[in-house]
């Protein structure tokens, strides 16, 4: 079973999954916002591990999967810490971070304050800022008084199972970098679909501008949406993966068969 709780001394716990490979760097992949570690894209990537002999590791954040929270006990904040929880706890070789939306903006954090720990970063359809995108272009002003007035919004159908609270938003604010530089020097992937309607597609391209980084790839998929999880994406995020865990030579991709630690 690679399923395992990590615990805090608060009582609060996260549900993780952990294989890792003797010596080998880790795949780690963050989902998106009322997604789990089961999605399909951490299916997929839990597989492409297996099959390059690589180590792996996600987990829920927050308020999703088996993780602990209520919908409203969710932030980008707790995200944040729990990303550098868990890879600090877990990743004792190189990890390369793939993050889905809300869990691409919490990876180029990730990235960011952990340059040690990232060997690589791959975003797909990274949610950067994305709660200022929620808060200006989705939300009416009758939802956003009640918000400042207490109330929570969602989870609902009117909110496409979304929940809000103002501190959400607040929180959110700690956590834009489209505003300023963003300092990660290593190498970056960032898929985008050019129909994704969550993460409108020049969004990636404000990324790349905002990263130091010199080392930054940019891939847009015609046609895709937001999910990025039909079969020929998910190939699309495979080949970009090989790519850069090869562009690093930390380890070569045609590789397959490590042993797995007991």
């Amino acid at each position: 079973m690679s399923e395992e709780v990590f615990s805090r001394p608060n009582g609060h716990y996260l549900n993780v999954e952990h294989i890792p490979v003797l010596g080998k760097p880790y795949i780690v992949y963050l989902h998106g916002l009322l997604s789990c570690l089961k999605s399909r894209k951490g299916q997929y990537l839990k597989a492409f591990a297996a099959k390059h002999g690589l180590s792996y590791l996600s987990f829920d954040f927050t308020a999703h999967g088996q993780s602990w929270g209520k919908p409203w006990d969710f932030s980008i904040g707790r995200c944040f810490e729990d990303a550098k929880d868990v890879i600090a706890h877990y990743c004792k070789t190189p990890a390369f971070i793939v993050g889905s939306s809300m869990g691409g903006l919490i990876g180029i954090l990730l990235s960011e304050a952990c340059p040690d720990k990232v060997a690589g970063y791959v975003g797909l359809a990274a949610g950067a800022d994305f709660m200022d995108f929620i808060w200006n272009n989705k939300l009416l002003p009758e939802h956003k008084e009640a918000l400042k007035n207490g109330a929570v919004l969602g989870p609902s159908d009117e909110t496409s199972g979304y929940c809000f609270t103002y501190e959400m938003f607040e929180d959110a604010r700690k956590y834009f970098i489209l505003n300023r530089r963003v300092n990660f020097n290593g190498p970056v992937r960032l898929i985008q679909g050019d129909r994704d309607v969550l993460v409108p597609y020049p969004t990636v391209f404000k990324i790349k501008d905002v990263l130091t980084s010199s080392n930054v790839q940019i891939i847009l998929i015609k046609g895709a949406g937001h999910a990025l999880s039909e079969p020929a994406q998910l190939d699309a995020i495979g080949h970009t993966l090989e790519g850069l865990i090869d562009d690093t030579g930390l380890y070569q991709c045609a590789e397959s068969g490590a042993k797995q630690e007991s």
